[in-house]
């Protein structure tokens, strides 16, 4: 495994954390959890859970974790800001991953507030759900998933800067603002970008999780103009092919009655694999709505082996949400009954690497990146390489643009560089070189290879067939850089019968039981909308930095795959595993939590229903007296985590994020000056 003898502690009790670990782990650490005398509290709510994160680990019970903290390379720990500094812990091993709600510092740091409230400061709760009905909470803890995903991203990076230069780091990771970045589409930048609008505008995508004759749902994702169009054939509406405004979600949302009814007469008279065929066929993306139950039973999973029994148990996981072709995935172990290893010695601090003490460039100084991915997780992921250092050379085609760039609210008619005015385009390209090259074209072609040979990593994300077709194999690609990492991202991976089919993070989000756990009670499945791409491109960065680690210690390279729907997979673990071991399946959450208050407009509160007192009757009419910030206020001063609804484009004015300089301002030659969140 690639890290073989990478030693990590994990002193903390949450989620988030435990799934740092849990993928420090899939990538071959040795990890030791520090429990008290009667075992984390995860353990013993949720002990399949708990199992599926701590697979592999070992279970120390002790009440001296400082021996365990010095002879790390990595301790991860989730306390509150100030506690571990207390326990005299901080920096003692070689890397720290710190993870709490606001992180360290700012006005809040000592504030703990769970995931689904913190929804409601992030600005994701003022995105989900109709406007008509109260906003929606999105389910199923993704904002701690990803905020472990981020975790263990640090960690591995500060690890490779600690090899580099012998200094001790800590990893801060905000739980707040990984929701912020992920949970809602850059909505500080959207709001003010040319064409953007200082509003809170809650809506639920068009086409989305449609009815169909057999009782199952049916995700229909258009993202592009041409798969609109397609969908329009498929469904019998050729008449509609030069409606303009229907080309836009924004047009299909003022028109919603009409596009949803004629849908709806469609894929209520096949069954949802009938639709998804027939999309399939026209190349637009679609997918039954999974969910725990249905999940495992899909064709492409079970052709890939994307569940596997967990060890010692009759019940079945996600396997891990990466694939190495130098390495094999780690054979896995049970997880530790409580205190089973408490009788293992300590190890012994390591030591610092020569050229201590020397500031050091960031962990990529000097490596180069080609990156052809396009629209958002590989885009994010290639964004995390520039932000570590690395030279990263975007290319596109003038014929075949990145797709996102057409996602603007400016329209060609209103200015004809239109294209560079798109805030999701500009947030995740910060910092690359951009070329425009024709592969269709030998001397396009011949270009590319030529940057091959010069490159270290090579990225992309399309279906597999069209690198193949331009000869741009793995095979190939190492024939032109024989040490070279190439990491593909295609929706479903490199085989299996689904291979060759399109996917957006719609479509994933479709596929694994997020959208089946968000909606309201009596309503359909709504999709959280965007989040798997940014969550799928942390965890493929993560993949990088363990492959650079791979190559820095063997020289070898090797093609990495980093398929959508099993990193998605991995964060809805929970949905698989308790209909595998309880034969249930999850019900929607609903809109339970989330009340109205006093005031005109949006004026909502998020209370953590877990620590509430208050039936929910009685909490909607305690809150209705009062405004959101004041019935939040008198909430926490009762020890009941709660915060106020935020609109998404206000967080640029949020104290916390101020305080932690999240924001920073970048020029730019034609959408002029703006501040980029993280």
């Amino acid at each position: 495994m690639i890290y073989d003898g990478l030693r990590v502690v994990d002193c903390s009790t949450g989620l988030a954390a435990g799934y740092c670990s849990k993928l420090l782990t899939d990538l071959g650490a040795d990890v030791v959890k520090l429990e008290p005398p009667g075992g984390d509290e995860l353990r013993r709510a949720r002990p399949e859970l708990w199992s599926y994160l701590h697979t592999s680990q070992r279970s120390v019970v002790t009440d001296d974790p400082a021996p365990w903290v010095g002879g790390a390379d990595v301790a991860i720990e989730d306390f509150t800001p100030g506690t571990f500094e207390a326990m005299g812990l901080m920096e003692l091993a070689r890397v720290t991953v710190s993870v709490s709600s606001f992180g360290r510092g700012g006005p809040d740091t000592v504030l703990t507030l769970p995931e689904e409230v913190l929804q409601a400061r992030s600005g994701s709760l003022s995105n989900h759900g109709h406007m008509d009905k109260p906003p929606l909470t999105v389910a199923g803890g993704l904002g701690e998933y990803v905020t472990g995903a981020f975790a263990a991203l640090g960690a591995v990076s500060a690890l490779r800067r600690v090899r580099q230069t012998g200094d001790r780091e800590t990893v801060d990771v905000s739980m707040f603002e990984a929701m912020h970045l992920t949970l809602v589409t850059y909505p500080t930048l959207f709001s003010r970008f040319p064409g953007g609008m200082l509003a809170t505008f809650r809506w639920v995508m068009i086409p989305g999780n449609e009815p169909c004759a057999d009782g199952n749902f049916v995700g229909i994702t258009t993202v592009t103009k041409a798969q609109w169009l397609s969908l329009l054939k498929v469904v019998g509406q050729e008449e509609l092919l030069d409606d303009e405004e229907l080309t836009t979600m924004l047009g299909r949302f003022k028109r919603a009655k009409e596009v949803n009814e004629l849908l709806r007469a469609f894929t209520m008279s096949h069954t949802a694999e009938e639709v998804v065929e027939l999309c399939a066929a026209e190349r637009v993306p679609a997918a039954v709505v999974g969910n725990g139950e249905l999940l495992p039973q899909f064709g492409q999973l079970k052709a890939r082996n994307g569940f596997v029994t967990q060890p010692g148990e009759e019940w079945i996981r996600p396997r891990a949400p990466f694939r190495f072709s130098a390495v094999p995935d780690r054979a896995m172990t049970p997880a530790p009954r409580l205190g089973e290893h408490s009788g293992d010695a300590p190890p012994s601090p390591a030591e610092s690497p020569a050229g201590a003490g020397s500031p050091g460039e960031r962990p990529l100084a000097g490596m180069k990146v080609l990156d052809f991915t396009q629209f958002w997780s590989g885009p994010w992921a290639t964004a995390w390489l520039v932000a570590m250092g690395a030279e990263v050379v975007k290319v596109e085609s003038i014929q075949r643009p990145d797709g996102i760039r057409f996602s603007s609210a400016i329209r060609p008619k209103q200015d004809e560089r239109y294209f560079e005015m798109t805030a999701l385009f500009h947030a995740t390209n910060l910092g690359k070189k951009d070329i425009t090259l024709d592969l269709g074209h030998p001397d396009g072609l011949a270009l590319v290879k030529r940057l091959i040979e010069r490159s270290d990593i090579v990225v992309e994300n399309f279906t597999p067939r069209v690198m193949n077709g331009f000869g741009l194999s793995y095979e190939e690609v190492r024939a032109l850089r024989p040490d070279v990492i190439y990491l593909r991202l295609p929706a479903f991976g490199l085989s299996g019968p689904w291979r060759d089919r399109p996917g957006f993070a719609q479509t994933m989000e479709q596929l694994s039981g997020m959208a089946w756990a968000t909606g309201y009670e009596d309503g359909p499945p709504i999709i959280p909308g965007g989040f798997v791409d940014p969550a799928v491109g942390t965890h493929t960065a993560i993949a990088l930095m363990a492959a650079v680690e791979h190559r820095d210690r063997t020289g070898e390279g090797q093609l990495v795959e980093s398929p959508m729907i099993e990193v998605a997979a991995a964060m809805t673990a929970e949905q698989v595993i308790d209909f595998s071991a309880h034969g249930r399946v999850a019900p929607r959450r609903g809109a339970g939590g989330v009340y109205r208050c006093e005031g005109e407009g949006e004026q909502w509160v998020a209370v953590d229903r877990a620590h509430d007192p208050m039936s929910a009757e009685e909490r909607a009419e305690w809150c209705s007296a009062r405004s959101s910030e004041q019935a939040a206020k008198e909430l926490l001063a009762d020890g009941i985590p709660a915060a106020a609804m935020v609109p998404a484009f206000s967080t640029l004015d949020d104290p916390q994020l101020r305080a932690r300089n999240f924001f920073q301002a970048i020029d730019h030659p034609v959408v002029g000056e703006h501040e980029y969140p993280g």
